[in-house]
């Protein structure tokens, strides 16, 4: 049997030893071929600190948290995303975690699986800033501010 370049990557990719391929274990069912493979051992969930995340909350203004999906390569994480565009991301152990936090803190979340992420995270990272008007910027208002006589009463 031929062992080209593609059987190989495909063997590593489902985690096996090269070996296999050249036994003639690409011919077996899929089922068979699974018996001899070790099985991993379910992952514990690991305790959660989200010390990071909180002061990330606490020091910038209008955080939201997008709850991001595992995928091969990652496992599930949470982009605490500020109003500005600043932006973290933290992976978490699972989603009921990630909510849970959220709910102890006070901060909206959001599955970027269905909303997407918003454009101030785009933003940020094209170095766009938002320009902001404090209210200490603002001149002071012309009107009632003054003491004065109390108008007249409305008939």
């Amino acid at each position: 049997m031929t062992v080209g370049l593609g059987d190989r990557i495909r063997t590593w990719l489902r985690g096996e030893d090269g070996r296999s391929v050249s036994r003639g274990a690409a011919s077996q069912p899929a089922s068979a071929r699974s018996r001899g493979r070790r099985r991993r051992a379910p992952q514990q969930a690991a305790a959660f600190d989200g010390t990071e995340l909180v002061a990330f909350s606490r020091s910038r203004r209008g955080v939201e948290v997008y709850l991001e999906p595992r995928t091969k390569l990652y496992g599930t994480s949470v982009l605490l995303v500020a109003d500005d565009g600043e932006y973290l991301r933290r992976p978490v152990p699972d989603a009921e975690t990630a909510r849970r936090f959220c709910a102890e803190h006070g901060i909206p979340m959001y599955d970027a699986a269905r909303t997407g992420y918003p454009r101030r995270v785009r933003d940020y990272d094209r170095g766009v800033r938002p320009g902001r008007i404090e209210l200490d910027d603002m001149p002071p208002w012309p009107g009632d501010d003054e003491p004065g006589p109390p108008p007249p009463p409305v008939s």
